[in-house]
């Protein structure tokens, strides 16, 4: 009971963090919450408002990724995402699922490439892996894997044009010049 309410704590004290800080800041409280709950991250990491993750342990997060505001990650069985990667606002990860004759739990992990990029809202399901090199558009739902060097939209999400993206291309970074987070 006192650890639930120290973590309970812990959280909080991390949302007030995310509320007042920028995107070179470097978030010590929300960096200690995930500790807490054993979530493996690289660096730079930027983690928004109103996150929201079920179990500890079933997280990986690459080096240069940022999270935006109101993301949830329902993490039953380990979610692993690449270097690289943008959620923007209202992202949902889901691992849950469930037979559809029995109505029996059957969780599948969800493993997401390296460079992606999903825009807002975007809905990412059960036993889905993203490729390489993937912009998934504003509002999908993403039931099935998708290639890499793809753009996807939709519901359900499609791939509908190649991304050519050279992998020695300078990618965008929200670490300001000289700034000591910058790689």
């Amino acid at each position: 009971m006192i650890r639930r309410i120290l973590q309970t704590a812990l959280y909080l004290a991390s949302e007030l963090e995310a509320l007042v800080s920028m995107p070179n800041d470097r978030l010590t409280l929300r960096r200690l919450y995930l500790r807490v709950f054993e979530v493996k991250h690289g660096d730079p990491l930027f983690i928004g408002r109103a996150f929201r993750l079920l179990c500890p342990r079933n997280l990986t997060i690459g080096d240069r990724c940022a999270i935006g505001d109101y993301v949830k990650i329902i993490n039953h069985v380990p979610v692993t995402i690449g270097d690289d990667f943008i959620g923007s606002a209202g992202l949902h990860i889901e691992t849950g699922d469930h037979d559809p004759v029995t109505l029996a739990p059957k969780p599948r992990p969800v493993v997401i490439g390296n460079r992606v990029w999903c825009g807002i809202n975007v809905t990412i399901m059960a036993g889905v892996t993203i490729g390489d090199d993937v912009v998934i558009g504003v509002g999908a739902v993403v039931c099935s894997d998708i290639p890499p060097n793809s753009i996807a939209v939709g519901i359900p999400a499609k791939p509908v044009k190649r991304l050519d993206r050279t992998t020695d291309q300078q990618l965008w970074t929200w670490v300001a010049p000289g700034s000591p987070l910058r790689p």
